[in-house]
């Protein structure tokens, strides 16, 4: 039993991420009936019933839309068709697609990061399962009442599917709780903890010598040089060029994350990496650290976000509140408008 609690959280994500894929060819919908009929047979009352489709998943959809569009823009339609809005619409389908689709590859790779980081007892493996497998019971659910539905409405391979979405969702859950109360210390890649701090090390120490009066100012025209240089030469043509090449500015976007992403990849490796393991292990290990970054960054900034505008709301509420105080109370506003 011991073995089997050991094994399960490396073969769950394993299995999520096998419904990830297949979630990205296969997706599900509910179908409404168009019309009501006012039959009362019962093959009228079957077809009144929602049904469960299946429909194309977001990479059929993204090829679906592309293509769509660049047959919309190859052809001359009369003014009166109102093509540009049309083309707009679809852009915007085609932008949300497109981010679900980095939402479900990166939620691919975090179920590479939770298997990886649970098999060599990193120490930051329970923080990545806290977020893995919340949004697994959440990601899974729906799928199983779909099935659920499918296998009403008679569709042999629903069965099997629902057995394995069954499987992976009690596998998840069983996984989370016992991760959870493992009491077993988790310490590989301890270096990892301190990478911030490793890159400091070896520097000679600033000098702390007090320059000329023209050294601040030397500074800030440099900084307005600077400034200047990159938006002229970097900002305004990425500007440009997101707004005239969509599709090849979204793919220059994701081919620099890749590059930066591997340059902190290999950072990591170089300053966290332990040299008794073999270098792919060490590459699987900060490739789940860069998403472990990720998300901790992502949350302080979504927090910080959400507490500087409670903080701005507050103001303006306060600001409002002492106008209406004021002019309501005091007079002063309307004694003003007399003079």
């Amino acid at each position: 039993m011991e073995k089997f609690k050991k094994q399960l959280p490396i073969f769950t994500p394993i299995f999520i991420a096998l419904v990830i894929i297949h979630s990205l060819f296969v997706d599900y919908s509910v179908q409404f009936p168009e019309y009501i009929s006012s039959d009362d047979s019962g093959s009228a009352a079957q077809s009144m019933k929602p049904q469960v489709v299946s429909e194309n998943g977001v990479l059929n959809r993204i090829s679906y839309l592309e293509s769509f569009l660049v047959e919309l823009e190859s052809r001359e339609l009369p003014v009166d068709t109102e093509q540009e809005e049309t083309k707009d619409n679809i852009k915007r389908v085609l932008v949300g697609q497109k981010l679900l689709l980095g939402l479900s590859l990166f939620y691919l790779l975090l179920s590479f990061s939770a298997a990886v980081s649970y098999v060599f007892r990193v120490w930051f493996h329970k923080v990545i399962a806290n977020v893995f497998y919340p949004i697994s019971f959440v990601f899974l659910l729906p799928k199983v009442f779909f099935q659920l539905n499918l296998m009403v409405q008679n569709e042999v391979f629903s069965y099997f599917y629902f057995v394995f979405l069954v499987c992976t969702y009690i596998s998840s859950i069983l996984s989370y709780r016992w991760i959870l109360k493992n009491k077993e210390l988790a310490e590989g890649f301890q270096a990892l903890q301190f990478s911030s701090s490793l890159e400091e090390e070896g520097r000679s120490p600033s000098s702390t010598k007090t320059g000329s009066i023209f050294s601040p100012v030397f500074h800030v025209a440099i900084i307005i040089l600077i400034g200047i240089l990159i938006g002229n030469l970097v900002y305004i043509p990425l500007f440009l060029l997101q707004k005239h090449y969509v599709s090849e500015f979204s793919y220059f976007i994701f081919f620099l994350l890749g590059i930066l992403s591997l340059f902190y990849i290999f950072n990591y490796k170089k300053v966290g990496g332990e040299p008794n393991i073999s270098n792919w292990k060490n590459f699987a290990v900060s490739f789940a650290y860069l998403q472990f970054r990720f998300l901790r960054n992502s949350f302080w900034a979504m927090f910080s976000t959400v507490v500087i505008v409670l903080f701005v709301t507050f103001l303006f509420s306060l600001l409002l509140f002492n106008i209406d105080l004021i002019q309501n109370n005091l007079g002063l506003f309307g004694k003003a408008t007399e003079f």
